[in-house]
């Protein structure tokens, strides 16, 4: 099923986004209104999340514009404002439901769930055909009591049919409901998922489920009359019953958003710290008052979201303080002062999001890069049981995306791709240039010597020859990463008062292997080094409060840390300036006017000292 999240706020649709997807639901983004408007008018979604406070255009004339336009469509308002008139306003423009942030994730997704099943009437999570028992709940399907291994398009196309019994979707209509619209394949991809969700139906005892209709697409095969009866009724017993590993998924999915995110409290924080600071002085102005309140609106709900609940309602009640219609006096600047206080203890706490052996398990990442979709995901199931994690990439377009998005540990990259101008040795060629490196085995069905050479001056790491069982494929793919990869789960902590660079260094960082500790305000730097207790430092030369130079003078002070390797990355690249870094003790010094794989890769030699 496909929904529009629109939410300007990008902790809280990260989180949502995750938790969506990791529940196979197809989600496109819209960060204001007036985008979320374009969206809805031009896509057909099955259910829209909105939030109220939005730019451009607030939730609720979105809301309205909708219905009044006839959108049928159910909308869930999702939003931090609580009151009654509020509600009221919500469900009198048209929405379906009202979600008060903070809102636990679990409450939320049984919403949504609850919604969808209203839109297309049906009765219970769990839906039966013949032998086949969907439930959405844990997001598993079942044949005779085995656990079908879906892909998430697989799970999401059998989802569709059997959601809509009588409708025949054409390719084409089946690309516009479960791929996103910024990346939707060719409509051979279609018949290819279809082809191979038959295939392990069949393997696991059940009948095709999916009729072809020559000349118009595909639809659900009516059941049986006497398998339909047969199996009306044997659901209850486990239709709440969790699935342990789903909900550890969903957790550490949680857990890495939050680490990319946490340092942004701090900035929404320090507008707050602000306003308590210039009310102490009587020079608060109405546009910073303003700014301050939107800044704690955002907190409640983001802090909420991941279980914060005492700081998620400090937060709201700095915003009913800071409206604009209230007029501060003194007992209400005390109030905000002590509130302010309470609140910067509670954004440094980390939430409980998931156990400790969950945030130290590390599960490498193997890109496969082959149009042949069945032989992919046998290897796809077979290498869970070897604690990989594989994605499926058939053409190289979407590959170069994947290894974009998401760096892969490695990727298994077949040569030949008849329905496109280029080869695999097309994007071996463009790997070789990309720091850090990422290993590539080929895997192909050409073998002569002349292939084999190039291969090798490429620079790929082993060339391996279709057919080959799955077992020595994952084998010479588990030498490889015991080879090349770095110790897993060393920590580097990088310090700089610019979010974007913390957000681009921990997503290069991140994919191999490391825990990456961003902070971007340098007055909190022992408490999150010593709780942190990182391999390796990375400090900005210039921040506010306290420069870099200041914290290696610190770091170089202390017993305990005297050891630690220091990497310094400024915008400066003056030797006057080296010259300070090396003289408090800097171990590496590199401008950011550098390409940043370089300080990648820097780190990564950095830390391959440490382990000798």
């Amino acid at each position: 099923m496909k929904i529009l999240l629109v939410e300007d706020d990008q902790l809280t649709s990260s989180v949502i986004t995750s938790n969506l997807i990791a529940h196979h639901y197809t989600v496109n983004l819209a960060i204001d209104g007036q985008a979320g408007l374009e969206l809805a008018t031009t896509y057909e979604y099955d259910l829209i999340l909105l939030d109220l406070m939005l730019p451009k255009l607030d939730g609720i004339s979105v809301c309205k514009q909708l219905r009044s336009q006839g959108y049928q469509s159910p909308i869930l308002l999702l939003t931090a404002k609580d009151s009654t008139t509020d509600r009221v306003m919500g469900l009198d423009a048209g929405a379906d439901d009202y979600v008060v942030k903070p809102c636990n994730i679990d409450e939320l997704m049984a919403r949504v769930r609850a919604l969808l099943r209203r839109g297309k009437a049906i009765p219970s999570s769990v839906i039966v055909w013949e032998n086949v028992y969907f439930d959405s709940i844990n997001s598993e399907v079942t044949c005779q009591d085995k656990l079908l291994h879906l892909t998430p398009k697989e799970y999401c196309l059998l989802e569709l049919f059997l959601l809509n019994p009588k409708r025949i979707f054409s390719r084409s209509a089946i690309l516009e409901k479960l791929w996103d619209f910024a990346d939707t394949p060719g409509e051979e991809t279609v018949s290819t998922h279809i082809k191979c969700l038959r295939q392990k139906l069949k393997a696991a005892g059940s009948s095709d489920p999916i009729e072809t209709v020559h000349g118009l697409g595909y639809k659900l095969r009516p059941p049986s009359q006497l398998q339909a009866s047969a199996t009306a009724v044997v659901l209850s017993s486990d239709i709440q019953k969790p699935e342990k590993s789903y909900q550890q998924k969903v957790k550490s999915s949680t857990y890495k958003i939050w680490e990319k995110f946490k340092g942004k409290f701090a900035e929404q924080f320090a507008v707050l710290e602000q306003v308590s600071d210039l009310l102490a002085i009587g020079k608060l102005t109405p546009a910073l008052k303003q700014q301050a309140q939107y800044q704690a609106h955002k907190l409640a709900g983001s802090l909420g979201i991941f279980g914060l609940i005492q700081g998620s309602e400090i937060a709201r009640e700095l915003e009913n303080l800071l409206e604009p219609q209230i007029k501060i006096e003194e007992l209400q600047s005390q109030q905000i002062f002590k509130l302010v206080k309470m609140l910067a203890a509670e954004i440094h706490k980390t939430p409980e999001l998931e156990s400790k052996s969950d945030q130290t398990s590390y599960s490498p990442l193997i890109l496969i890069v082959d149009d042949d979709l069945i032989l992919a995901e046998r290897i796809r199931i077979e290498a869970i049981a070897w604690g990989l994690r594989v994605e499926i990439a058939t053409d190289l377009d979407v590959a170069r995306k994947a290894i974009t998005q998401n760096p892969p540990n490695i990727v298994l990259l077949d040569l030949n791709f008849p329905s496109s101008t280029e080869t695999g040795l097309t994007l071996l060629k463009q790997l070789r240039q990309q720091i850090p490196k990422i290993p590539v085995l080929t895997f192909t069905g050409k073998g002569n010597l002349t292939d084999r050479l190039e291969v090798a001056n490429l620079g790929g790491c082993l060339f391996l020859q279709k057919p080959l069982p799955t077992y020595e494929i994952l084998k010479a793919v588990t030498g490889i990463l015991n080879r090349n990869q770095v110790k897993s789960r060393h920590r580097v902590m990088v310090v700089d008062d610019d979010l974007t660079a913390l957000s681009h260094i921990s997503s290069l960082l991140s994919p191999l292997g490391l825990e990456v500790i961003v902070l971007n305000n340098s007055k909190h730097f022992w408490d999150v080094l010593t709780d942190a207790t990182p391999d390796i430092l990375v400090l900005d030369q210039e921040m506010p409060n306290f420069s870099g130079l200041d914290l290696c003078k610190v770091v170089r002070n202390d017993p305990k840390w005297y050891n630690l390797p220091v990497i310094f990355w400024s915008i400066h690249n003056k030797a006057s300036d080296l010259d300070q870094a090396f003289t408090v003790g800097a171990d590496d010094y590199i401008s950011k006017s550098t390409d940043i794989t370089e300080l990648t890769t820097r780190i990564i030699r950095r830390l391959k000292r440490v382990e000798i």
